[in-house]
């Protein structure tokens, strides 16, 4: 939730004693019966599980300009045409439903509960990525709801992990973790991995017709590549 009105434990996050005891819970030949959320250094008292909205109304641009400035953003109203109120323009957002509209469960307060001047929790991810030298390599984001965080990470290590083009590591295939369901995107390679993962353990697998909406530049030694998902997006301009 709004790091204002929660205290999110970063530094704990990132530590390496944490890291390293959760990704021992990790085993490669058998799925997890139950991934229960973990206690980082100065994390604060657990708070409840609130409810997870749809998203229909994100959009995503990144921009680098000819002196090398950078810009990674996504912009939301939340649901398709936000609120339905159009004024001076634009349509406002209904970006309330964001929040978990049920205050606390079983006497905890859920820390995504709607509060005056708070921000909604979201799955908004814009991401500008550096080399070890400071240059910006990669300019990438994408729109949704719970996909974007998987969108951005799976494009991110294809180009830097695996020596990608931005438009091939866009084109990747989706596979994702959504509670205890593993989804798997339709008509893809990956439709051939079912019985793999429910060997493994994988109970409740289904596949899906995502809405992929990622877009990205890549820095090449002869300029910038500008890259969208194939599956939707129309292709990027630039001068």
């Amino acid at each position: 939730a709004d790091s204002d009105f929660v205290d999110v434990p970063v530094e704990g996050l990132i530590d390496p004693a944490y890291l390293a005891r959760r990704s021992a819970l990790i085993d490669p030949a058998r799925a997890l019966e139950s991934a229960e959320p973990g206690t980082p250094p100065g994390a604060p008292a657990a708070r409840a599980d609130g409810d997870e909205p749809a998203e229909h109304g994100t959009s995503h641009f990144s921009v680098v300009d000819g002196e090398g400035n950078a810009v990674s953003y996504t912009s939301t109203i939340e649901g398709a045409f936000g609120s339905g109120l159009f004024f001076a323009g634009f349509y406002l957002n209904n970006e309330l439903t964001d929040f978990s509209l049920v205050p606390e469960k079983d006497g905890v307060a859920v820390a995504n509960r709607v509060e005056g001047g708070k921000r909604p929790r979201s799955s908004m991810a814009p991401t500008i990525v550096f080399d070890e030298s400071g240059e910006i390599v990669l300019v990438i984001g994408a729109a949704g709801g719970p996909t974007i965080p998987v969108q951005v990470a799976r494009s991110i290590i294809g180009v830097v992990d695996f020596g990608m083009t931005a438009d091939e590591a866009l084109g990747l295939p989706l596979i994702m973790a959504f509670g205890e369901t593993v989804i798997i995107e339709d008509d893809s390679v990956l439709t051939g991995m079912t019985q793999e993962l429910e060997a493994l353990g994988h109970e409740q697998i289904r596949t899906f017709s995502p809405s992929l909406k990622a877009n990205a530049l890549r820095r090449t030694p002869g300029g910038w590549e500008s890259a969208r998902d194939p599956r939707i997006e129309p292709k990027l301009a630039y001068e």
